[in-house]
């Protein structure tokens, strides 16, 4: 044993150092955006003159603002604190780009189910309740934060040319949510009839973003007729169902369809275990609560939308790894 020690490890342990400090650095970071840090820094301050600003302890607050320094999200110029590019674009509160609602969204998972990964491995999964309550304000905006990073102009980016879109004039977005993909879609189709279906609730933040340029629809899809005459339904993340509750959605959805409309679907898949690694978790993270799989590969959610009388016309990777996406583009059989 000593003789093995007193020599290098066989492979580089970096894996695992970063893997901790990756736990530090969002914790610090999610603090940051939850004390709105970051907007004390549009100007170069001293994180005393912050600490004074915000009602914190000066010692702790410099640690934390070097702590920041360190990640990348503040730079240090004699003993002044500055916000760099990426801070700018998505830590700041006014910026369009802001990301705080989704960074909170994340802190609060952590918190919620992670924390419970232990405790399912022992028992199995913990029992999952429906509660349409996770569904409000700053969920809405956490998920239209996630959108706008990526995932919003890509999907505009692929759907722009299809031939269907061009001509198509009502597209259904059901649980749209803050409606960001509707209105988007709305913008590059101007003859385009858009409509968003979604819970009440979250219809209320809905008109905060789209007002009256796109229409919505309150209810609950898994019940609820959801209209008819559409030439486009599009579903972004809200297909992570169990298999049969699944295919009843999608019935549905087939029946809404005119004769030629086609189903546009953008969520995550498990297809490769190292690319897909964001994907992976995320179905983990449902495992915790849920007994019921909801995080399909392509194939599988290829072959029950097949068995629902859609016919896959292509699939198309949206394109980062924090966003392992595939758009599948059906059309009724």
């Amino acid at each position: 044993m000593l003789k093995e020690i007193l020599n290098y490890p066989p492979v580089d342990p970096n894996i695992i150092s970063e893997l901790a400090q990756s736990v530090e650095k969002f914790i610090v970071l999610a603090t940051a955006v939850e004390l709105n840090l970051f907007d004390s820094f549009k100007k170069p301050k001293s994180a005393e003159e912050v600490a004074k600003e915000l009602d914190l302890d000066e010692r702790v607050t410099k640690k934390v603002c070097n702590a920041l320094v360190a990640s990348g999200f503040l730079r240090e110029v004699n003993g002044k604190y500055t916000l760099t590019k990426v801070s700018k674009v998505f830590l700041l509160s006014d910026s369009p780009f802001y990301q705080g609602n989704l960074i909170k969204l994340y802190r609060k998972t952590r918190e919620e189910r992670w924390n419970k990964l232990g405790e399912a491995l022992k028992k199995g999964s913990l029992g999952y309740q429906r509660d349409r309550s996770v569904f409000d304000e700053s969920f809405i905006l956490a998920m239209a934060e996630g959108a706008v990073r990526w995932d919003l102009p890509r999907t505009v980016e692929i759907i722009r040319e299809l031939p269907e879109f061009k001509k198509a004039k009502k597209l259904l977005d059901l649980g749209g949510g803050h409606g960001l993909y509707a209105l988007a879609f709305k913008e590059i189709n101007p003859e385009l009839d858009a409509y968003v279906f979604d819970l009440p609730q979250v219809i209320e933040v809905a008109k905060k973003f789209v007002g009256n340029r796109v229409k919505l629809i309150a209810g609950d899809f898994t019940k609820d007729e959801i209209g008819s005459g559409y030439d486009i339904v599009f579903a972004s993340d809200v297909f992570y169902r169990p298999r049969e509750e699944l295919i009843q959605i999608l019935r549905k959805v087939h029946a809404s369809l005119s004769d030629d409309g086609i189903l546009i679907t953008k969520h995550w898949h498990i297809d490769d275990l190292r690319e897909d690694s964001t994907a992976v978790f995320f179905d983990l993270m449902f495992a915790i609560l849920d007994e019921v799989d909801r995080v399909y590969s392509t194939p599988e959610f290829c072959d029950i939308l097949e068995s629902c009388k859609f016919e896959v016309v292509d699939i198309v990777d949206v394109g980062e790894s924090y966003s392992p996406s595939k758009i599948v583009i059906t059309k009724r059989k």
